[in-house]
């Protein structure tokens, strides 16, 4: 099997994902009891090598260790040698190609003799749990034995030219329907395989569960081995801020020298939330001791507990606190917000985090608030947990537990014994804050217009997107103006960056500011680059940002974004459109982008609010920009 990359195996390939090879071997990425099992690595195992520690996403995920997934290195003589992220075989059931004969073998089967591919069908259920297709229930063959199935497909544009039979009892039936799911479907409505009387069983293969199941009353339904809709990762990400609070520049470098003891934090975090703290000194104190770091006990408590402290990223005497209280991840973005608008060159209290304020053109200033450079960053992403068939709307509910129980077969009961894969990566990336008052005066002025384009129910599919961060007390016609203002010119920025700063439109990424409260509203947007690979960070994001480059950048992105080749259809209000019904003038030919780069997966956009429509450009936020540059 091909090699997937470290940063793969948080996604697209964490535990319990779906990998074909270029061989056509199809298997499934094992569950976290099977990572670094001890009979991978002949006794050489040290752990702690992969240990990564990120103060605020434990405190998201309520889990206080990650590690970084193993890197593969061949050499025995290295510690940590010959470790690999293990797989399983799935499907099981295999087809012969010249005869379509079926053969099942066993999750840890080696090698398959040459002719055998494996079937395209399996079966899977909205509570994640994944199955070989049954092909005896299917049609009701009740031979003892599987090895009278044979599979074969008689082409056509549906599956009905698709059917199994059995050749010993006769039976034999077309796969038509197999797949069909419809989360809107009526109370009491069956699935093709609940009508079969064919209920799921609740496999996990990825943990090697193919015969105990759990118990599960989702209907299961028939699904194609490369169905994008078999596997939505679940990772929240984080950037790394700095420490505001401590003042003292020798507690600062004590907590620089902490941090580095990364291998120790997670289980420091753990014993001080259980009342330890003296324990979590003890640790600390010992790791400290071994990098030749001596400190006062009352000192390491002192920055441990601002360490641990969900309030340790608040700028000094700051009083923009939201009027309504904010669901946790909402108050999570915010205090990235806090600090992205905030001034920080200073390499000792933040040596993660650069951020250097840069003059607005005056061209643009009128719609732009702020703009600053973001020198360097640091981006934790941590894996927990996935959905099958479509994205869950709450996840982080029942958090840690729900991802113990979904990612191991035997969870930890210990929480020093609890983990998540996580990887750290490096980049930069360009802060943009639009202006409060422009975007007052704006809703103002095109109030009818909103009102008539922004329907309840539009706003209502928007605010079932998880990922969008709706407020708790609902997605109001303002809000909603807004959101879809500050998401459309962050993919309009993105496309036009493409050109201008050297990265693909795959390696940049965005993160979204956005509220609509009243004493503490957000308009802003992180667009960056973090990754691990050879494209690197090339300095391109910061160049743009300058005050000579970006205004010209933005006016041609807004020009760019006022046509579509699929305009007038594509302006056109004619509904909700996209996966989630949540996008309104958004298609491929203009701002949508690859989904590692948008981080609603293409939901929440209308590129309207910025530019108008071909027949009502007064109505955009950059109406008047456009008219300059026309």
């Amino acid at each position: 099997m091909e090699d997937i990359r470290i940063g793969q195996l948080i996604a697209p390939f964490g535990p319990g994902a779906l990998y074909s090879d270029s061989r056509g071997v199809s298997v499934i990425i094992a569950g976290l009891d099977h990572w670094f099992a001890p009979s991978c690595n002949d006794g050489n195992l040290y752990l702690d090598e992969f240990a990564v520690f990120e103060p605020r996403l434990s405190a998201l995920l309520r889990v206080d260790r990650f590690r970084r997934p193993a890197d593969y290195r061949g050499d025995y003589r290295q510690q940590n040698a010959k470790i690999s992220t293990p797989v399983l075989r799935f499907p099981r059931w295999y087809r012969e190609v010249t005869t379509g004969h079926l053969k099942k073998f066993n999750l840890e089967t080696g090698r398959v003799d040459r002719g055998w591919v494996p079937v395209r069908f399996i079966a899977a259920c909205k509570a994640g749990h994944l199955g070989d297709f049954p092909w005896k229930e299917w049609i009701k063959c009740q031979c003892q034995g599987e090895e009278h199935l044979y599979l074969h497909d008689s082409g056509g544009a549906d599956l009905s030219g698709v059917f199994v039979e059995c050749r010993s009892c006769g039976r034999r039936r077309s796969l038509a329907g197999v797949t069909w799911f419809d989360e809107q479907r009526e109370p009491g409505e069956q699935s093709t395989f609940q009508k079969a009387g064919i209920q799921c069983q609740g496999y996990r293969p990825w943990l090697g569960d193919v015969t105990m199941g759990e118990p599960c009353q989702s209907p299961l339904v028939g699904a194609l081995i490369n169905q994008s809709s078999l596997y939505f990762a679940k990772v929240m990400s984080s950037i790394s801020l700095p420490d505001l609070t401590i003042e003292n520049d020798e507690d600062i470098r004590l907590r620089n020298d902490i941090e580095t003891c990364e291998a120790n934090l997670g289980s420091a975090k753990t014993l001080w939330r259980m009342h330890q703290e003296e324990s979590a000194v003890d640790v600390i104190n010992g790791a400290l001791e071994r990098i030749g770091v001596h400190a006062e006990r009352e000192r390491i408590r002192n920055v441990l507990e601002m360490l641990f402290s969900v309030n340790s990223h608040e700028p000094p005497n700051n009083n923009f606190v939201p009027e309504q209280p904010e669901e946790r991840h909402l108050s999570f973005r915010r205090e990235e917000f806090n600090i992205l608008r905030t001034g920080i060159n200073d390499d000792l209290r933040s040596p993660d985090l650069r951020i250097i304020p840069t003059e607005v053109q005056e061209d643009i200033s009128r719609w732009i608030g702020k703009v600053h450079l973001v020198e360097r960053l640091r981006e934790t992403r941590a894996f927990y947990g996935f959905s099958r068939l479509q994205p869950d709307d709450h996840p982080l509910d029942d958090m840690p537990d729900r991802a113990m129980r979904q990612l191991f077969l035997h969870p930890p009961q210990d929480n020093l014994e609890k983990w998540l894969p996580a990887v750290t990566v490096y980049g930069e990336g360009l802060y943009i804050e639009l202006s409060e008052k422009a975007i007052s005066d704006w809703i103002e002025a095109n109030l009818h217009w909103l009102d008539n384009r922004l329907k309840e129910r539009f706003r209502m599919s928007l605010a079932n997107v998880p990922q969008v961060l709706a407020p708790s007390t609902g997605a109001t016609l303002e809000w909603t103006a807004r959101y879809l203002l500050v998401h459309s010119l962050s993919h309009i920025l993105i496309n036009q960056m493409v050109f201008e700063a050297g990265y693909s439109s795959a390696a940049l990424k965005e993160r979204l500011y956005v509220s609509a409260d009243n004493v503490a509203p957000m308009a802003g947007m992180l667009i960056y680059t973090a990754a691990g690979d050879s494209e690197g960070t090339l300095g391109g994001l910061v160049r743009i940002g300058h005050k000579d480059r970006l205004g010209q950048l933005i006016k041609k992105a807004v020009s760019r974004a006022s046509w579509c080749s699929s305009d007038p259809v594509c302006s056109e209000n004619l509904g909700r459109q996209g996966t989630r019904l949540a996008n309104l003038a958004a298609c491929h030919a203009c701002i949508m982008l690859p989904e590692t780069a948008c981080e609603t997966i293409n939901n929440g956009l209308d590129r309207a609010m910025a530019v108008g429509t071909p027949d009502a450009r007064e109505h955009g936020f950059f109406n008047d920009l456009l008219q300059k540059t026309a």
